[in-house]
């Protein structure tokens, strides 16, 4: 077949190999659809070669990003704390009322937009010990967070009993959470003002008298902090 004159004249557009994935590139894709699949599936029921098919790629090359289910389905999750961290972290020089409140409101936003996940995770967390670890390091950080907020910058130096109050109410938020998902109430402002007095209760029996000052600004009523 002979060549067309722009093709015979060399003005055609040299044809261009695809641009090979970076090791980043490509890991994100992975992790970004394992977030979906472990939203879509339980997590006993899927398999690397399952999850390698999904995804569109080799059970070898998965296995190369990933040496295990479980270290992947970590990766997912560390990679949506870290999402949830960026946006949970309170604005430099807000009020702690305001700052309290747009943290709650964006962690139920954030679970609002993935509530089978969010079911998933805790029922994978009491049986995978890998998932356990990395849900106890991250409500680790969060106590730390909110000790820092309620004048104790180390949280290795509060009390014990704030220490274990704020332990406890990271668990009384999240079982409220998988309430509200069942029933669909209380809102999501109503539910934050539920728990940021339930916080003040913790708090208060707990006899801190530093973390108690702090709080009263949190848990005023809105007009009041901003």
């Amino acid at each position: 077949m002979p060549l067309s004159r722009k093709a015979a004249s060399g003005d055609a557009a040299p044809l261009r190999a695809p641009r090979r994935m970076t090791v980043d590139e490509r890991r994100r894709l992975l992790l970004e659809r394992g977030e979906q699949l472990f939203a879509e599936h339980d997590y006993a029921d899927l398999t690397m070669a399952k999850i390698a098919r999904a995804a569109g790629v080799s059970k070898p090359l998965l296995y190369h990003y990933f040496p295990t289910k479980q270290a992947f389905f970590v990766a997912t999750l560390q990679r949506g704390a870290e999402d949830l961290s960026a946006r949970v972290q309170p604005e430099p020089g807000v009020p702690l009322g305001t700052a309290a409140r747009r943290s709650l409101g964006a962690y139920f936003d954030w679970i609002d937009e993935r509530p089978v996940a969010f079911r998933r995770l805790l029922t994978a967390a009491a049986a995978e010990p890998g998932v356990r670890d990395t849900l106890l390091g991250i409500r680790a950080a969060t106590v730390a967070q909110i000790a820092e907020a309620l004048g104790h910058p180390d949280v290795e130096q509060a009390p014990p009993a704030l220490r274990a109050a704020l332990n406890g109410w990271l668990l009384f938020v999240d079982g409220c959470v998988l309430v509200r998902l069942d029933l669909g109430a209380p809102t999501r402002d109503e539910l934050v003002e539920q728990v940021l007095l339930t916080l003040g209760g913790a708090v208060a029996a707990t006899g801190d008298e530093r973390a108690l000052s702090a709080l009263a600004a949190a848990v005023a009523p809105e007009s009041d902090a901003d």
